[in-house]
């Protein structure tokens, strides 16, 4: 477990030193979501459990997906960690085929996933289909994703390209008669896509 903390502060500091604050960033996501305790939350990409820290310190419940079993598992020791374990449910899942009823979760969240996802249209879709009433997407804008860049070649590798820009998605929920708000932070762009609005 103290390895997993361990990587959890260096990173955050790494990040911190080029400008990114992953913390401050969340908490802006999360006060622009305005999201009310005591109902049913899903994260859409645990990765290493950022996000679903935050909610849990906040007082959520929830429920985090992830196709990857090993990136969860690290998630789950630093959720253990800060003694936030009954707020979180872990389930490994593939994003393009959510095995949830329609409709299951009032708010989702999916934190830096979308330039992970092969087919992110399809993932969107499947959010919509599962949320009840609002969704919540937040990702790197392109000076997020250039320190992200920097931070993983210093560990010696690349990280790879969203497939899908943020006018896409929100065309996507535009499409589908969705209503969209769109939020920018220094390192972050937040779109919230509210069901059941008038556009």
């Amino acid at each position: 477990m103290q390895k997993e903390i361990t990587h959890l502060r260096r990173r955050l500091a790494e990040f911190k030193a080029y400008g990114y604050d992953i913390l401050k960033e969340r908490n802006f996501a999360f006060a622009k979501a305005g999201l009310q305790k005591n109902k049913d939350v899903l994260e859409v990409g645990t990765g290493r459990g950022y996000m679903a820290l935050t909610l849990a310190q906040k007082g959520f419940s929830l429920t985090t997906i992830d196709q990857d079993g090993k990136v969860q598992q690290s998630a789950r020791a630093i959720i253990r960690y800060y003694k936030a374990s009954r707020k979180v449910k872990f389930k490994v899942m593939n994003a393009e085929c959510l095995r949830f009823k329609d409709n299951s979760f009032a708010y989702i969240l999916a934190v830096n996933f979308l330039h992970h996802a092969k087919n992110p249209v399809r993932c969107l879709r499947e959010m919509m289909r599962v949320a009840n009433e609002k969704i919540v997407i937040v990702d790197m804008n392109k000076r997020g994703a250039r320190i992200l860049e920097k931070v993983h070649a210093q560990e010696g590798h690349c990280h790879e390209r969203s497939k899908i820009g943020f006018p896409e998605i929100r065309e996507v929920f535009c499409k589908a008669g969705v209503y969209v708000k769109t939020y920018r932070s220094r390192c972050q762009t937040v779109i919230i896509a509210q069901k059941g609005e008038r556009r």
